[in-house]
């Protein structure tokens, strides 16, 4: 039996969030660097690495044909058109449709976490749905590509950025206006999974002002 990956997208403007329900059939992910290629007379085309291109994930076949069976393993919290709440709604493959669609065509920046082998904010750059004759199987198609911003200067070659060596880590924090379990875990350099798993918190991405986070075992 295949592993059941974790694979979680959150949109950091709306704050809208889903986590998928099952495996996806293909996940791509595509390391790139640039290479420049010059000729040089009487010696020849040499070729030249560059910096690094920005991550770019698909995602295919992701989304189930029912929706039943999965509403035990996954969720949606998405925004109303109403009064904009948010609901934390069990899953439903025509509400994570909607979503994906809108994050495809809007400037939302979206964090992508797949277990422990990616985690990066980027941008939906296409959302697609294969329509078949006589049948009502639609598989689902989802690219996304890492926002990397001209503003932040990287510290070498590679593109990367170091973190300090050493960070004093309180053993109880107590959470401020905007402060998630996700943002403290990766400001103290914690695993997000146990920093929530050991406080007894669901939702990563949950504002809890004045919740006194445990960082033990973290």
């Amino acid at each position: 039996m295949a592993k059941r990956l974790n694979i979680m997208l959150y949109s950091n403007s709306t704050k809208e969030q889903i986590i998928l329900p099952i495996n996806p059939e293909n996940i791509e992910l595509k390391y790139e660097k640039k290479i420049e290629t010059y000729n040089i007379l009487g010696f020849g085309e040499i070729n030249i690495q560059s910096e690094r291109k920005p991550v770019k994930v698909k995602l295919s076949h992701f989304l189930p044909e029912d929706d039943s069976v999965f509403n035990t393993n996954s969720g949606i919290m998405y925004q109303t058109e109403e009064n904009e709440n948010f609901i934390e709604y069990n899953y439903s493959s025509n509400r994570a449709v909607e979503m994906f669609k809108k994050w495809s065509l809007e400037k939302n920046l979206i964090r992508l976490v797949i277990d422990d082998e990616l985690n990066i904010e980027g941008f939906v750059v296409l959302f697609s749905q294969t329509i078949r004759e006589s049948t009502t199987s639609k598989p689902y198609m989802l690219e996304i590509i890492e926002n990397r911003s001209p503003f932040i200067k990287a510290d070498n070659e590679l593109g990367l950025y170091s973190r300090k060596t050493s960070v004093s880590i309180p053993k109880t924090i107590v959470m401020k206006a905007k402060d998630t379990v996700y943002s403290i875990a990766y400001k103290y350099g914690l695993d997000f999974k146990k920093l929530a798993e050991n406080n007894g918190i669901k939702d990563v991405n949950k504002e809890m002002a004045g919740f006194k986070l445990s960082t033990i075992g973290a």
